[in-house]
């Protein structure tokens, strides 16, 4: 399941200068999440990075959050022991609701490739999950949105 996000999310140096710049917001700690992404790929970017800014999620706008989605996904598919708070901001972000007016924007962007590539890796994960309170989350994520993208 890994493997599919290498394969639809380009493996690139990140630019981290226009990371916030679409819903830029008052996320505080956008100097030190350039500092951290600048010149990597996103395969090379750490759980314990990925946790520290799991905020970064909510600021991430429509023309970035291709960018950096394969990695907080891949960290939590592989569930490291560094993760935290950052699977549920994770899943709060994958969860369409309300009117999902920033949901679509955020997401519009993403390639049917990419879009079917996230609905496998949750599926994956409820099925490892299954029982768990993360369960109900991921389970929530893809019944919002994710679940039958190969369908489309």
């Amino acid at each position: 399941m890994l493997e599919q996000l290498m394969v639809v999310f380009p493996v690139r140096p990140l630019a981290a200068t226009d990371a916030f710049r679409a819903w830029g917001g008052p996320y505080l700690a956008a100097a030190a999440f350039r500092r951290g992404v600048s010149g990597k790929t996103w395969d090379a970017l750490s759980a314990a990075f990925l946790e520290h800014h799991h905020d970064a999620l909510v600021f991430l706008g429509p023309s970035t959050i291709s960018e950096y989605l394969p990695a907080y996904l891949a960290a939590f598919a592989r569930r490291d022991p560094a993760l935290s708070a950052m699977p549920s901001f994770l899943l709060g972000v994958l969860t369409r609701s309300g009117d999902g007016t920033r949901f679509d924007a955020r997401f519009a962007h993403l390639s049917e490739a990419q879009r079917q590539a996230v609905g496998r890796v949750l599926v994956a994960c409820e099925q490892e999950l299954a029982g768990s309170s993360q369960q109900r989350d991921v389970s929530e994520a893809l019944d919002s949105y994710w679940r039958n993208m190969d369908d489309t």
